[in-house]
């Protein structure tokens, strides 16, 4: 299928990103448990004092971790163990792949990607 070379992506590159996935979910998640053992000391010595700030900002920094940076570490793991398994299974990915993208892929979500590699697309 012409243009669907544009698709093709080197293992060791893929595996590249991966590292650097991995790195970021670490680094996140270290981050954020520093944030939250040091809203845990200010939390409990608000609660301690008898301020209704303080189960407020403990129960923030839990939410904060779990969900909200737990949620973007987690997707960027994720993502990586699946990229590492595509690097080994699809070696490349070929020209049904290509074809796939260009006929499935919702281009009001990816702008830009249904005429960039318009020959890829099996109905041009």
């Amino acid at each position: 299928m012409s243009g669907a070379d544009v698709f093709t992506m080197d293992p060791g590159e893929v595996h590249k990103s991966v590292e650097i996935l991995f790195d970021v979910e670490s680094e996140v998640e270290a981050r954020t448990g520093t944030l939250v053992e040091s809203t845990g000391s200010l939390a409990q010595g608000l609660t301690d004092s008898r301020t209704a700030l303080g189960p407020a900002l403990a129960e923030a920094a839990d939410w904060w971790k779990v969900l909200r940076a737990g949620g973007f570490a987690g997707l960027c793991g994720n993502t990586g163990e699946y990229l590492a398994v595509c690097a080994e299974e699809a070696v490349e990915v070929d020209d049904y792949n290509a074809g796939d993208f260009a006929s499935y892929a919702d281009h009001d979500r990816y702008p830009g990607r249904d005429n960039a590699n318009a020959s890829a697309r099996p109905d041009w």
